[in-house]
């Protein structure tokens, strides 16, 4: 749509608008020398009525003939123009419709672009919606999509943006770094998802580097199973060990910390009070190159004896091993 459209929509506005399509041509002194639906003005010129327009009744004559609205009777395009504008027609069942590049919004017809075609108006943006459900609108001349959706189909539909955990239908439609659509829009490999923010944010790959939130450094616990949120957090900006938990293994991870004579499934969550490693043996820390004495165990006095006679077979276990 060039500039010629555009004057030929403003010409045609103001045509049909205008008195002088009202106008007959015919001279008089009184209404009685005017034809029908039409008064004489100022005892010069005949002029049709409100609601008529001069138009050809037949291939010989004209007349004032009754201007039509969608969907009502005519015989010439002019009826339609000067009620729906210049992109009406008188159809060929003979009534007043919009033309097939067209179509009807309120009580008149509007050239119809979709997104990323040439426009005027927000009305010529036509997706198949009218009035406050417009999905597109005119934008520096160019159909566009509202905020938050973005075009599919040739520019034929406007689909909103999705966010994490939302319903989608392609990979467009995930708003936001790290997402993918699997259905729902979800954190890609390597991300994980930011229940704060409602967000995708990159997984931390190693203990001490840098980081934002402590779900970046989930990844970084010894083994699945383990509360990956309570053993590695961001602290002061670098993901590292909580408190009751140490680094351990290659790549080092981390592990709860277990002391000799607790519970334990693993050698990586042994440690002593020194930190030097122990390992795990029926179920329980002991150490590796220590001898367990009282403190290991959490003082004497605060242990059973049953405890007590554990700790001895255990660090007897240890001596016959080394």
């Amino acid at each position: 749509m060039g500039w010629e459209w555009c004057l030929l929509a403003l010409l045609g506005l103001a045509v049909a608008q205008g008195p002088e399509k009202r106008r007959t041509g015919n001279v008089c002194s009184v209404d009685m020398d005017c034809p029908d639906n039409a008064f004489c003005r100022q005892a010069s010129y005949c002029v049709c009525k409100d609601g008529f327009v001069y138009a050809a009744v037949n291939g010989t004559h004209k007349g004032c003939l009754k201007e039509g609205h969608f969907g009502e009777a005519c015989a010439q395009h002019i009826q339609c123009h000067s009620t729906m504008g210049v992109h009406a027609q008188c159809s060929p069942t003979g009534t007043c419709a919009c033309m097939p590049t067209a179509h009807l919004e309120g009580e008149r017809c509007y050239e119809t672009a979709v997104v990323g075609e040439r426009c005027l108006v927000d009305m010529n943006c036509y997706l198949g919606e009218t009035g406050p459900d417009r999905q597109a609108f005119c934008v520096r001349g160019y159909c566009t999509c509202q905020l938050q959706y973005s075009p599919r189909d040739n520019g034929t539909r406007c689909v909103r943006d999705a966010t994490l955990g939302e319903v989608c239908e392609d990979e467009l439609q995930c708003a936001g770094a790290g997402l993918e659509c699997r259905g729902t829009c979800r954190c890609r490999d390597r991300w994980v998802a930011n229940n704060h923010t409602n967000s995708c944010v990159e997984a931390v790959k190693s203990l001490n580097d840098p980081c934002e939130y402590d779900v970046q450094c989930a990844g970084l616990v010894g083994a699945e199973d383990l509360p990956s949120t309570s053993l590695a957090l961001c602290l002061g900006g670098t993901c590292s060990c909580a408190y009751s938990a140490h680094a351990a293994g290659s790549p080092p991870r981390c592990w709860p910390r277990r002391r000799p004579g607790q519970d334990c499934k693993r050698d990586e969550e042994c440690v002593s009070e020194e930190d030097e490693p122990g390992y795990c043996l029926s179920g329980r820390c002991t150490c590796k190159t220590c001898t367990p004495d009282a403190s290991d165990f959490g003082g004497a006095s605060t242990l059973p004896r049953p405890t007590l006679l554990a700790a001895a077979i255990l660090s007897i276990a240890a001596i016959l091993r080394q």
